[in-house]
C-alpha cells in the first residue's frame, strides 16, 4: 500500500471522526489509492438498541449472519472494547477472499443511544497478494431508539488501491461499487438477524 494513500486516508478518517452526521456516498481519488465513504440506515419494527448491539457483538456467529463473512472469531473482549477476526470474501468480476481484524468499541452515549466505531488493524489477502481491493476499513455505526423500533445508521470509510489508467474504465466502477454494495448487504443482513 502507498504510504501517500494511507497517510491522505488517516488524515480523512480523522476528519470524518469528528464529525457527528453521516456522510453522503462518495469515492474520492487520492495518489495512489481510493477513499470510498458510504452511509445508509434502517429502521426496526419492535426492537431495542441493546438488541441490536446484541447481534453486531455475536462475533462468533458472524458466518451465519453477514454472507460475505466465511469464518470469524472474537479474538479480546476487555469491557466494550473487543477484536475480531474476519474472513471476507467479496466476489464481483473475480473472487477475493481477505483475512481481516478489527478493533471495535461500543459507546453507549446515553439512554437509548449507542455510537460503534470499528477500525481494521489487518487486511490481507489470503492467498499472500496485494492487489489492493482493500487496505483498510472503517466502520461508524449510530444505534438509536425511537418511537416503535431503532434506527440504524452505519458509515463505512475503506481505502482500496487505484487502478491503472488503462483498465480504469472497466475496473473503477466495479471498485466503486464493491463498499456501497458490501455497506447495503451488512445492514441488510443485521436488519434480518433482528426479525
Amino acid at each position: 500500500m502507498p504510504w501517500s494513500a494511507a497517510n491522505e486516508f488517516d488524515a480523512y478518517v480523522k476528519k470524518a471522526e469528528a464529525q457527528s452526521v453521516m456522510a453522503a456516498g462518495a469515492t474520492i481519488e487520492v495518489k495512489g489509492g481510493l477513499i470510498h465513504d458510504w452511509s445508509a440506515e434502517a429502521f426496526v419494527k419492535d426492537r431495542t438498541p441493546e438488541q441490536v448491539i446484541a447481534v453486531l457483538q455475536s462475533y462468533e456467529r458472524y458466518r451465519e449472519i453477514y454472507p460475505e463473512v466465511t469464518a470469524s472469531r472474537l479474538l479480546s473482549k476487555e469491557g466494550n472494547r473487543f477484536r475480531a477476526a474476519l474472513q471476507l470474501k467479496r466476489k464481483k468480476f473475480l473472487t477475493v477472499i481477505l483475512n481481516t481484524e478489527y478493533d471495535v468499541e461500543y459507546q453507549k452515549v446515553d439512554e437509548g443511544r449507542w455510537r460503534v466505531v470499528s477500525r481494521s488493524t489487518k487486511v490481507e489477502e489470503a492467498d499472500g497478494g496485494d492487489n489492493g481491493f482493500l487496505w483498510r476499513l472503517n466502520a461508524y455505526w449510530v444505534i438509536s431508539a425511537e418511537p416503535g423500533g431503532v434506527r440504524l445508521q452505519c458509515r463505512s470509510v475503506s481505502l482500496s488501491r487505484d487502478v491503472p489508467l488503462g483498465l480504469s474504465w472497466a475496473v473503477k466502477p466495479l471498485l466503486r461499487e464493491m463498499p456501497q454494495e458490501s455497506l447495503a448487504g451488512m445492514l441488510s443482513a443485521t436488519v434480518k438477524a433482528l426479525r
